[in-house]
């Protein structure tokens, strides 16, 4: 893979920026979730944070904008304000702003002509699969993932809400790729402490993603933890870079079970984690179960990601042991370093 590194970091980055100049600079080349799409709606804008810079979400003109969350007249934050028509006012002065980000109208000198420069700092703003896209930089690096069965009428789609996790990004996506953690860490539902073996697997990387196949001997996951039959499930891995990975798991009858793992960079050390869930079984069934049985796989892993140290990834080799059953792992962290990203990472 030969990925050139990203332009320098912009000068300004923001308030207390947890991450290294340059890493900031190359995760702002990439498109980032921040939210799903039915969390905006109503007279109230959101607002959400994403490596450091705190945004505020609406919709207006039948698009979403996401801006800097700040009223440049007095510094205020925008999120406090509302949405009237395709506006936002702000809540300190009642300055408006249109869906293009201009001042519309100044309430306490209403006849005096609005400049130009008076406008919100927006940013890109993409909504695809039921979530919100932004990217920080003007040329967004790649594309978003491809995933169109997230727009399939014919599949059961599901959505978990979103938890904010005490990790960075890296972390939390090397753990939902890693193989060897399975029979352990999730014993409590389907992981097979008999058959702990990480056999050989091939890993492929490609300028915007890794792709690996893997078949587990997992207990039956219906019965919840209870140790039932030994069944071999194909666990199909394939993440788009920098964090964002679809898992479509394979049963023996031909049904399919695909999660989509979506962590949204906070900051170097706290991820909004979010999933879309499919499955091509039980049209009709309820979300509930599915949702429940990925809520207790997740319980499962967090405490161990919460709790790993150092928080950031290290993506100098020397300074982690690795087995053979890290081949996903140390790929992912040469092709992070191949994006720009500098060897004392943590995000």
């Amino acid at each position: 893979m030969n990925l050139t590194a990203t332009t320098p970091p912009p000068a300004t980055l923001p308030r207390k920026c947890s991450y290294a100049p340059a890493d900031w600079a190359a995760l702002a080349d990439f498109w980032h979730p921040v939210c799903y799409s039915s969390d905006l709606g109503g007279t109230k804008p959101l607002a959400v944070v994403l490596l450091d810079e705190e945004l505020v979400l609406y919709r207006a003109g039948g698009r979403v904008v996401a801006a800097k969350d700040l009223c440049i007249h007095r510094g205020v934050p925008l999120s406090l304000g509302w949405l009237e028509g395709e506006e936002v006012v702000c809540a300190y002065h009642g300055f408006r702003y249109g869906a293009d980000g201009q001042c519309t109208r100044i309430p306490a000198q209403p006849e005096t002509p609005i400049p130009r420069k008076l406008c919100l700092q927006t940013v890109l703003a993409e909504e695809r699969f039921g979530v919100v896209w932004v990217c920080l930089s003007r040329s967004p690096r790649q594309p978003l993932p491809d995933w169109p069965e997230l727009e399939d009428p014919g599949l059961k789609q599901m959505r978990m809400p979103a938890a904010l996790w005490k990790c960075s990004s890296a972390r939390h996506v090397e753990n939902f790729n890693d193989l060897a953690h399975l029979s352990w860490v999730h014993a409590g539902t389907f992981g097979n402490r008999d058959m702990p073996e990480v056999k050989n697997y091939d890993v492929e990387v490609a300028p915007t993603g890794i792709h690996f196949v893997f078949d587990y001997p997992r207990h039956s996951i219906e019965d919840y933890g209870r140790r039932g039959a030994v069944e071999f499930i194909r666990y199909t891995y394939d993440l788009t870079f920098p964090f964002y990975t679809r898992l479509r798991i394979g049963f023996p009858d031909g049904r399919n079970f695909v999660a989509y793992n979506l962590p949204s960079p906070r900051s170097a050390r706290e991820t909004n984690v979010m999933f879309r869930l499919t499955r091509d079984f039980d049209l009709e069934g309820p979300d509930d179960p599915s949702i429940a049985l990925q809520t207790q796989v997740l319980s499962e892993d967090r405490p161990f990601v919460e709790a790993q140290r150092p928080e950031e990834l290290p993506l100098d080799l020397s300074e982690e042991f690795h087995i053979r059953a890290d081949r996903f792992s140390t790929c992912y962290r040469k092709a992070l370093i191949d994006l720009g990203l500098g060897r004392d990472f943590s995000a």
